[in-house]
């Protein structure tokens, strides 16, 4: 199933804690189930000569009930997952407890075991993108 994304960009009032990071973005991304054992949320893939700070992402599913809810990093083809929560409930929403970095190459994912064909489920992420200077 397409995936919808929308980006919304704020500025950053306050640049004394992130250095160079800019501006801070939240993208909310809408998936509709298509029934698969496994339904995956990607980000897009972090740009050479960049790297995210991950500040949260938050996840629900409008419909249904699921079996896992695992939030990480794609690198390499490999997911590392870095949070997770078993047997979430519909219509609750669910967020990471701390930021976290993606580098070059890699990507958010999203995954969800255990949706049922037909479900919403919306992922919403707010982060920070800075040029890496070598």
């Amino acid at each position: 199933m397409p995936l919808e994304f929308h980006e919304l960009t704020s500025p950053l009032w306050s640049m004394s804690a992130l250095g160079k990071f800019g501006y801070l973005m939240r993208r909310r991304i809408r998936l509709d189930s298509g029934g698969a054992a496994v339904e995956y949320i990607d980000d897009k893939i972090v740009g050479s000569g960049r790297m995210l700070n991950i500040v949260r992402v938050s996840v629900e599913n409008e419909t249904n009930d699921y079996t896992e809810l695992r939030i990480g990093v794609l690198s390499s083809g490999i997911f590392h997952p870095h949070e997770e929560e078993k047997n979430p409930n519909a219509g609750s929403l669910y967020w990471t407890s701390e930021e976290f970095y993606l580098g070059e190459g890699e990507k958010l994912r999203i995954e969800l075991t255990g949706t049922t064909d037909a479900d919403i489920i919306w992922a919403y992420i707010e982060l920070y993108e800075a040029r890496i200077i070598r």
